[in-house]
């Protein structure tokens, strides 16, 4: 009875082999993978190669110019709404600061900037006070909510910018005036 009961048969292989395939796909994979890299590395050798001609092209300029630059557009460009207007004006201030000073007030919250304003050497303490209560006078705009904001006058905003303008003003002539000393003292 058990003589009449015979093994299965091992599986007989038929079309192609899964191994073959799988390593023609992985071939395949590693060719695409390095033509992309080729690729990515060429365009960002050209890109690289572009910006060093256009920065080489653009004059440069001080941050006292590029924050009046910045300041003379300000109420043109963005007079209509009070929020943008004090936000980009918040913007050109510090970014004049940061440029001016070597420190990176761009991410700095009001307080920050205050605290890193108040240990500046060259400043005198009227012109840090204005700038400190400049910030703080814009922020409740910048961060009022929209349905609770109202026209706001365009005199004010006049002022304001006018008041930024001159602030920019006082603290480049201050520090025009110290590196003055300065050179005359080390000479």
């Amino acid at each position: 009875m058990l003589e009449d009961i015979h093994d299965i048969r091992p599986p007989v292989m038929t079309g192609i082999d899964p191994g073959l395939i799988r390593a023609l796909l992985w071939g395949a994979g590693t060719v695409v993978l390095c033509a992309l890299i080729v690729l990515l590395v060429r365009y960002w050798l050209k890109k690289r190669k572009n910006r060093i001609i256009d920065l080489q092209a653009l004059p440069l300029l001080s941050p006292y110019e590029t924050a009046v630059r910045d300041l003379e557009r300000c109420m043109a460009d963005f007079g209509h709404d009070a929020k943008i207007f004090y936000f980009e004006l918040g913007r050109i201030m510090k970014a004049y600061v940061s440029a001016t000073f070597q420190i990176n007030c761009s991410e700095m919250t009001s307080q920050e900037m205050a605290r890193a304003v108040k240990k500046f050497k060259y400043l005198d303490s009227k012109v840090k006070t204005e700038l400190i209560r400049f910030q703080e006078q814009c922020d409740p705009i910048r961060y009022m909510p929209v349905d609770a904001q109202g026209p706001l006058d365009a005199g004010r905003m006049q002022q304001d910018l006018t008041f930024a303008g001159s602030l920019v003003t006082s603290i480049e002539q201050i520090v025009a005036d110290a590196m003055v000393r300065e050179k005359a003292e080390s000479a």
